[in-house]
């Protein structure tokens, strides 16, 4: 199953409404709300869907989560390892790929399907 969300519809909560000020000024401002605003939107998450199945299956991550995965490890230089832990624990990382839950479901992903997509990525040519 294909699992997308719609980051164009608002929150009925805030989910950084645990963040002070400050600290949520400094994160819009950074390179995450560069990422969040003008990269996350437009990423061809379109063009990895279709190897996957409607409505069959274990529903995939969410789609926009993982390109922007791949683009910032890519970016970073970092090891699988690395991204996966970025992923997890690193709050610029959440709020570049507007994840809003804490859960492992919403900010793990295991070394294999880190893997399976970047393969995917790179078979469709999408790197460039």
């Amino acid at each position: 199953m294909i699992h997308t969300k719609d980051h164009h519809t608002g929150y009925l909560f805030d989910p950084l409404g645990h963040m002070g000020p400050k600290k949520r000024k400094l994160l819009e401002q950074s390179w995450a709300g560069l990422f969040r605003e003008h990269i996350l939107l437009e990423l061809p998450v379109h063009k990895i869907a279709r190897h996957f199945t409607e409505g069959f299956g274990r529903p995939t991550k969410e789609l926009y989560m993982v390109l922007g995965v791949i683009i910032l490890q890519q970016s970073l230089d970092l090891t699988d390892d690395e991204t996966i832990c970025q992923l997890a624990f690193n709050d610029q990382w959440h709020y570049a790929l507007d994840i809003t839950s804490v859960s492992d479901d919403a900010t793990y992903m295991s070394p294999k399907t880190l893997w399976n997509m970047r393969k995917i990525v790179t078979d469709n040519e999408l790197s460039r």
